[in-house]
């Protein structure tokens, strides 16, 4: 079985896919589990809350980026539609 990078990036258009759906998507497809076996999104972070900071794209105030420990990983969105997770982090939830 082929190793995981240390970090992986993923790209999304926040107006095709909430970023709620694209973490777990990204950490679906980095990790080969299936969603379902993922803990709970809401475990970690609101995901209504996330999705709210990435909906306005009109906004004069700047594209916002969100940072959290989910599943052992720490995740990062980006306002352009990165998604970036990092398994050498300080916030992993195993430490």
């Amino acid at each position: 079985m082929k190793e995981r990078p240390e970090q992986a990036v993923y790209r999304y258009d926040w107006e095709d896919v909430p970023p709620s759906v694209a973490v777990v998507e990204a950490l679906s497809d980095c990790t080969g589990l299936d969603p379902t076996d993922l803990p709970t999104l809401n475990d970690s972070i609101d995901p209504d809350a996330l999705d709210a900071l990435y909906s306005d794209t009109t906004s004069d105030r700047g594209s916002p980026t969100v940072s959290f420990a989910y599943a052992d990983e720490t995740v990062t969105v980006l306002g352009d539609g990165t998604v970036i997770l990092d398994r050498k982090s300080s916030h992993r939830l195993d430490r």
